[in-house]
C-alpha cells in the first residue's frame, strides 16, 4: 500500500528473515513469517519490538484471523531538537521545533491508521 500521510517517509515493510520449521539455517521472506517459523529480524531490524510484531502477527495468522483483523507496527522517526538546542542536557528538554516535529509524528501517526483502517474496510 502506497499513501501520502505527511513528511515523513512511511514504508511497507513485510520482509522477514526467519528460520523455518526443521531448518537451522536462517532464510529471507519478502512477504512475512510463514507458520512455525523462528524470527530473526524485520524490516526495521532486530529490535524487540518488531520481534513481538512479527509474533503478533504469526498468531494472527496462524489463527486465520489475517482477513478479519489487520495488523502492523510503526516505528516513528527521532524526535529533533531544533538547531539553537545544541545542549539538551543543560536543562532544555524541549524547545518550539522539538514540538513541532512531536505534533507532526503524531498527526502523521492519525494518518497512517485512517489509511490502514479505511484499507481493511473495503
Amino acid at each position: 500500500m502506497t499513501a501520502h500521510t505527511g513528511r515523513f517517509p512511511a514504508y511497507d515493510h513485510t520482509e522477514v528473515t526467519e528460520i523455518p520449521t526443521g531448518s537451522t539455517e536462517p532464510v529471507v521472506r519478502p512477504d512475512g513469517p510463514t507458520p512455525g517459523s523462528t524470527a530473526r529480524e524485520g524490516g526495521g531490524g532486530n529490535y524487540l519490538s518488531n520481534e513481538i510484531a512479527y509474533r503478533a502477527t504469526l498468531l494472527r495468522d496462524r489463527l486465520g484471523l489475517h482477513d478479519a483483523l489487520p495488523g502492523g507496527h510503526v516505528h516513528t522517526p527521532v524526535l529533533q531538537f531544533g538547531a539553537g538546542n545544541t545542549d539538551p542536557a543543560t536543562g532544555k528538554i524541549t524547545d518550539p521545533q522539538f514540538v513541532q516535529n512531536r505534533l507532526t509524528i503524531i498527526a502523521q501517526l492519525r494518518s497512517i491508521l485512517t489509511v490502514a483502517a479505511n484499507t481493511a474496510l473495503k
